[in-house]
């Protein structure tokens, strides 16, 4: 599904001699595998501006161009009745999107992430590098991109969560860089960074990473980043060998001697599980 070929022999692009409309119903029915969909919703998504009986003659043509031409493979097979359309792909055949999809969900399962499912992941991230049905704009389209793109985000973040509390600081760098080159504004991962920078003996690299993001957010949005991560920027800028601090209505205020207050994202009680985990990883090592 990533890249503009659907199917793949022995590493090589399958060129099957379909287009327009037709390449397009194909790639649907294979996005949707093993999901059984209504031939008139099919109809009237893909010829919307023809006429119902137009509809079903050009549908029932696009079927019959696709049975021809769709690889000859006993695992591969497209189920036509009078009222529904499914294609099956098995699991003899490997298909890059569920691949991810699987490996994402091990990786963040109740057992977490473990070195094995880290390999699956990475390489089933390596897997998907390309861009998600690169060619096609329709509006189906652009939601399904937007649904893979976000399980991809979220396995590269879980990996690179992995790696930094396995003190790989490089491969977790190079994974954040990669994510923040897709979307600079996702600050979660702006905050990894600067961590992992710290921990990787960058401290200055840490700074200009913040420094970077700042103007970015002034230059094209007018705002500024989080407070907690201007907080952050102040603690490893000026703070950093000393107690970190918390937030305040006014900014950022020294900690008492209550131990809740010690953690390492500087009061960030209202992040994620996951995200506080790994903060409290990475303050262990920081020692």
């Amino acid at each position: 599904m990533f890249g503009s070929t659907l199917f793949h022999e022995d590493g090589k692009p399958l060129a099957l001699g379909l287009k327009g409309t037709t390449i397009e119903l194909l790639w649907y029915l294979a996005v949707n595998a093993g999901h059984a969909v209504r031939r008139e919703c099919v109809a009237d998504r893909f010829w919307q501006n023809s006429p119902g009986e137009r509809q079903r003659s050009a549908l029932n043509s696009a079927i019959w161009r696709i049975g021809k031409k769709l690889p000859s493979h006993p695992g591969l097979r497209l189920n036509a009745t009078d009222t529904t359309l499914c294609m099956i792909i098995d699991h003899s055949i490997p298909v890059d999107t569920r691949e991810l999809c699987a490996a994402v969900r091990e990786a963040c399962g109740p057992q977490g992430m473990t070195r094995q499912a880290a390999v699956r992941l990475e390489a089933a991230l390596a897997a998907t590098d390309a861009p998600f049905m690169d060619g096609f704009d329709a509006d189906w389209t652009l939601a399904e991109r937007e649904r893979i793109s976000n399980i991809r985000i979220r396995g590269m973040i879980t990996l690179m969560h992995w790696h930094g509390g396995n003190r790989d600081y490089e491969t977790a760098l190079e994974i954040g860089r990669g994510l923040l080159h897709e979307d600079p504004f996702r600050e979660a991962v702006q905050i990894d960074m600067m961590w992992l920078y710290v921990l990787n003996g960058q401290r200055v690299q840490a700074i200009k990473q913040y420094e970077s993001f700042a103007a970015i957010l002034r230059n094209e949005l007018s705002i500024e980043p989080m407070r907690e991560t201007q907080a952050l920027y102040v603690h490893i800028r000026n703070e950093l060998d000393r107690r970190p601090q918390r937030l305040t209505a006014d900014g950022p205020a020294a900690l008492g001697d209550d131990p809740a207050h010690e953690s390492l994202a500087l009061g960030l009680a209202a992040a994620e599980q996951s995200r506080r985990e790994f903060y409290q990883t990475l303050r262990t090592q920081l020692g």
